[in-house]
């Protein structure tokens, strides 16, 4: 079913709808929360922590604090008007081997196979962020630090996607299973609002806490693989990820009807 409201929203120029004076809603200071509170989310479920060979289980989850980048994107900015930013907090939940196909040779003879494999980004959750900016090119060009190694994403990893074939062999009286590296993230998402001469974190209707937050999860599909003589259990294992600092938001909240009528209705569009 289409949703024709969507169709009829006007486009907010620079300076309409804003509050009467800033002084309407003079806001209330915000603290960053620590590092290690409950706002930085760590991985859930048991984990094996003994585990360091990254090639055991079919499933590893950080242990601790994984949010392995931070930043600010521009949503809008009208030079001497306004601004809109998104504060992304982005966290790594799962690092997972992926099977692809299996092979078991039966005969005497070495067995000669061809395999194909995809990259590629998929949003499962909280598309409607790509509203205020492109989530996938947000993952182009990052390096995260997982057990002592960086993986940097490529565009082929994130904007676009690319298919390799490759040609594997399977000994004699063997099974060999191909596995493709998936990594799953979750953003948390706060908005920060560039008025008056200053910056607003975007609070909630009606009051200056919690912030509103927009949640997305992105799985991509690494140009990443290996082959095993055998079939991996689920795990999971356990990964140490390198911390980074929180996104800076604004030093005041204000609540969500008193922010400009362009960022309400950036808010709206991402079903905020």
């Amino acid at each position: 079913m289409s949703n024709t409201s969507n169709t009829t929203i006007p486009i907010v120029q620079p300076g309409d709808d804003y509050p009467s004076t800033p002084t309407s809603d003079p806001g209330q200071p915000y603290t960053m929360p620590p590092d290690d509170s409950t706002d930085a989310q760590a991985a859930t479920g048991t984990v094996d922590a003994s585990s360091r060979d990254l090639y055991q289980y079919t499933t590893y989850k950080p242990s601790g604090t994984a949010r392995v980048w931070a930043g600010r994107k521009t949503i809008y900015y009208w030079s001497g008007d306004e601004g809109m930013y998104a504060c992304i907090n982005r966290y790594l939940e799962a690092v997972n081997w992926v099977q692809l196909v299996s092979w078991n040779n039966t005969t005497a003879a070495t067995q000669t196979y061809q395999i194909s494999y995809t990259t590629s980004l998929t949003i499962t959750e909280g598309s409607e962020i790509n509203s205020g900016f492109n989530l996938g090119l947000s993952f182009f060009g990052i390096s995260i630090g997982v057990d002592m190694s960086v993986k940097t994403f490529k565009s082929t990893e994130t904007t676009s996607s690319q298919t390799t074939t490759i040609t594997v062999n399977v000994p004699p009286n063997s099974l060999l299973v191909f596995y493709q590296k998936r990594y799953d993230f979750r953003d948390d998402t706060t908005f920060v609002n560039d008025a008056w001469g200053q910056e607003w974190n975007a609070g909630p209707w009606g009051g200056y806490t919690p912030l509103t937050t927009k949640t997305s999860r992105v799985r991509i599909m690494a140009d990443e693989y290996f082959t095993s003589s055998s079939q991996l259990p689920a795990g999971p294992g356990t990964v140490q990820c390198n911390t980074v600092s929180q996104a800076q938001r604004a030093g005041t909240t204000r609540k969500r009807e008193n922010l400009t009528g362009a960022c309400k209705d950036k808010l709206n569009q991402m079903r905020l």
